[in-house]
């Protein structure tokens, strides 16, 4: 058999150096924001503090394989916290790039079907990456403190993005998906969490759109502890 010629060697060499370069990259950044925020994410819903807003980070409702089990824990882990007085208002953000495809839409609907008032639910259409929604919760919507409700792996690289902007975020941690479903996932996360760095601290990438204010307004007088929340 033919033995491979020199420069193949040298070129096997550097690509294989490039991949393991690479992979030990994007596990030091993943870590780092990991570490970074993990005083801000919280999986005990009686050790969470109370903010009057919650942020649900939008997913497509459903893949191909049936119903999405990401988006379900999200809804289900906001109507939770808002019955339980964590939250008195939801912002469910989100892409809507079609009349047949709108997150927030979809995200309303099954808050309502989970008895969450339509008027504590404010759509955020413009949501169509991470840092587009928490940007937007402050810039458009008026919210420089919330709960971000996404899953944990999720949840760090949404904190992050949020503290980096002066924000007093913190996260509830919605139920992951079985391991085989959310493998997949927390691949393309670290990828993310990279992405996110060099949005912010690099390439200081700005939202798609942001487009008229949206405020979403305390009504001392109203009936939770630190009053109900109306949008203007």
């Amino acid at each position: 058999m033919r033995r491979p010629s020199r420069t193949t060697l040298i070129a096997t060499c550097i690509v294989g150096g490039a991949a393991v370069a690479m992979a030990i990259t994007l596990w030091a950044v993943s870590m780092y924001v990991e570490r970074t925020v993990q005083a801000r994410l919280y999986e005990d819903m009686a050790s969470l503090p109370r903010r009057d807003v919650g942020l649900v980070l939008g997913t497509a409702r459903r893949t191909s394989g049936g119903m999405n089990a990401f988006y379900s824990a999200r809804i289900e882990a906001a109507a939770a916290l808002f019955h339980a007085g964590k939250i008195g208002h939801i912002i469910v953000s989100g892409s809507n790039p079609s009349r047949y495809y709108n997150e927030p839409v979809q995200m309303r609907q099954d808050l309502v079907e989970r008895a969450v008032p339509a008027d504590s639910i404010t759509e955020d259409r413009a949501g169509f990456r991470t840092l587009d929604s928490i940007v937007r919760a402050d810039k458009v919507m008026g919210q420089r403190s919330f709960i971000v409700v996404t899953q944990r792996f999720h949840a760090a690289r949404a904190v992050y993005i949020g503290t980096h902007f002066g924000l007093d975020v913190i996260a509830y941690c919605a139920e992951n998906p079985p391991e085989r479903e959310i493998y997949t996932s927390y691949l393309r996360e670290s990828g993310a969490r990279l992405k996110a760095l060099l949005d912010i601290n690099l390439l200081n990438t700005q939202p798609h759109h942001l487009g008229d204010p949206i405020p979403i307004r305390i009504d001392p007088g109203g009936s939770s502890g630190s009053g109900a929340l109306k949008v203007d």
